[in-house]
C-alpha cells in the first residue's frame, strides 16, 4: 500500500467519524433531553433530522447503530422512527427505521445487543436477496409501553407488542403479543400472563 494510499483511507475515516459527530450534536440538539453516548451511530439525512420523534428522557447507551431512512429505492414504504418517554436503548442495539415505522412506546426498554427491523428483503427463488426490492406484505415494529424486551432479541418487520409486557432474552418476534404477556423463544410464543402485585405478595 502506497504512502498516497493509506492517507487517503485515513482521510477517509476521519470524514465519517466526523460526520457522525456532527450529526449526533445535531439530533441531541434538537432533543435537549436525550442522553446519548458519544459512540452511538446515527444514520439519517439531515435534512430528515426533524422528523424523528424522540420523548422526553430517552437514553441511548453505547455502541448503537440507528438508521432512519424516510425514503429508500427498496421500498415505497416510508421509514420512520418514535422513541416514547423514557425509552431506554441499551448497547450495542442496532435498530433500522427503513422501509416502515418503528415505534417504542414509553417507559420501555430493549436490550443489549438486540436487533429491531422494520423491513426485510424479499426472498425469491434465483434472485439476489440484497439488490431486489423490499418485502411490503409485513412492516414496521411496535412496542407498547412499559415494555422489557431482553438482550439478545431480533424484533422482525410485523412484529407489534402491546404494553405491560415482557420478552424473554435471545427471542425472535415476529406476530401480535396482547397487552400483559411474558413471551419467549425462537420464534417467540407464549409462556405466561405478567403477575399482578396481589400475585407477588406486595
Amino acid at each position: 500500500m502506497s504512502l498516497l494510499h493509506a492517507m487517503s483511507i485515513t482521510l477517509a475515516h476521519a470524514k465519517q467519524r466526523a460526520t457522525r459527530a456532527a450529526l449526533r450534536a445535531h439530533v441531541c440538539a434538537r432533543h435537549p433531553t436525550l442522553s446519548c453516548d458519544s459512540t452511538a451511530i446515527w444514520d439519517i439525512p439531515y435534512r430528515s433530522i426533524d422528523e424523528l420523534e424522540i420523548g422526553v428522557g430517552v437514553r441511548i447507551m453505547a455502541f448503537c447503530e440507528i438508521l432512519v431512512l424516510p425514503q429508500s429505492r427498496f421500498s415505497s414504504k416510508r421509514g420512520q422512527l418514535s422513541l416514547g418517554d423514557n425509552a431506554v436503548i441499551a448497547t450495542g442495539v442496532n435498530l433500522r427505521a427503513a422501509g416502515g415505522v418503528i415505534r417504542i412506546g414509553a417507559n420501555s426498554g430493549i436490550g443489549q445487543h438486540s436487533v429491531v427491523v422494520a423491513a426485510n428483503h424479499k426472498v425469491v427463488l434465483g434472485e439476489a436477496p440484497f439488490s431486489g426490492p423490499w418485502d411490503e406484505s409485513r412492516t414496521g415494529v411496535e412496542v407498547g409501553r412499559n415494555v422489557w424486551v431482553g438482550a439478545n432479541c431480533v424484533l422482525l418487520p410485523g412484529a407489534r407488542i402491546g404494553d405491560n409486557c415482557v420478552i424473554a432474552a435471545g427471542s425472535v418476534v415476529n406476530a401480535e403479543i396482547p397487552p400483559g404477556e411474558i413471551w419467549g423463544g425462537t420464534p417467540a410464543r407464549r409462556l405466561k400472563a405478567m403477575p399482578s402485585r396481589d400475585e407477588l405478595g406486595s
